[in-house]
């Protein structure tokens, strides 16, 4: 498996867990599941964006 693609898993399980908490943490607060599964959606993107960046920084890529 390619250094790429691990980091790449890496990343998606980060979102994921990122996507994951906020979804807990807004049903909590009283929201709705289907209001909370949207800002988790938007923790997952938001999460993404930042850690391919910061990925594609430290490797120049």
């Amino acid at each position: 498996m390619s250094a790429r693609l691990i980091w790449l898993l890496v990343a998606v399980l980060v979102s994921t867990i990122a996507a994951l908490l906020v979804f807990i943490l807004r049903t909590r607060l009283g929201a709705r599941a289907t209001e909370a599964a949207l800002w988790a959606g938007s923790a997952f993107g938001g999460s993404m964006v930042v850690v391919l960046g910061a990925l594609a920084f430290a490797f120049g890529g």
